[in-house]
């Protein structure tokens, strides 16, 4: 499977289209939080729907978890994430959180929510990556704003979940990082704001390797 990662796209409507220009390339596209952005000039409203509207129109399968942006606020229809229970597949993850795609099972975090069980090989959609992590650590000041909750869950599993694909951290100290007994963390970072393309990792399951680009081009490759 090929994977797409981006995260933290806050409403640009130009990384939105560029996803959509190059989503055929892979088999899914992750969306690891935060389309929403608090302080735009639209409202959030509008942005909700134009932001539905790009999702049901995507020609590939969709995979997103939400992010403080888009959850946390009061102003219709974005509380509580309401909004993103209308987006494709959105109702294909089970009760446990977990749905299967290609021979994958991946399973998706909520914004400050109880963390899912964990099993062996799981591929996990989270905003913040887990804490302890340089994915969600500042490069600058070295802040971690990573979730503790979600580390702790990656250490106590029976084993290893494999993939965290997150964002949150819009300037990481490194795009990824192995926590645990063989969990690998990744989070793509945020462009700036002026760029025409978005920060995006892409992942090659069958090669079990990742690509980070930041703003278009390639910066570096890890094994997973």
């Amino acid at each position: 499977m090929k994977l797409l990662l981006v995260s933290d796209l806050h409403a640009h409507r130009r990384w939105f289209k560029w996803v959509t220009d190059n989503a055929e390339d892979f088999d899914a596209v992750v969306v690891a939080g935060d389309l929403l952005d608090f302080f735009a000039a639209e409202s959030l409203a509008t942005q909700v729907r134009w932001i539905t509207a790009w999702a049901r129109a995507l020609p590939r399968q969709l995979l997103c978890c939400p992010g403080n942006h888009d959850v946390e606020s009061a102003e219709p229809p974005v509380s509580y994430g309401r909004w993103m229970t209308a987006l494709p597949g959105a109702k294909d993850f089970s009760v446990s959180g977990h749905r299967e795609l290609l021979g994958y099972a991946f399973v998706r975090v909520g914004w400050r929510q109880p963390i899912p069980a964990l099993r062996g090989g799981d591929i996990i959609l989270a905003h913040a990556p887990p804490a302890g992590s340089f994915p969600a650590t500042t490069k600058v000041g070295g802040v971690d704003n990573g979730d503790i909750d979600l580390a702790d869950a990656i250490r106590s599993a029976a084993a290893p979940p494999w993939l965290v694909l997150s964002g949150h951290v819009h300037a990481p100290k490194n795009w990824v990082d192995r926590i645990g007994r063989g969990t690998f963390a990744l989070n793509p970072g945020m462009a700036t704001t002026g760029a025409r393309v978005p920060n995006y990792v892409t992942v090659d399951t069958a090669k079990r390797r990742a690509w980070w680009f930041k703003e278009g081009e390639v910066r570096d490759a890890a094994s997973l």
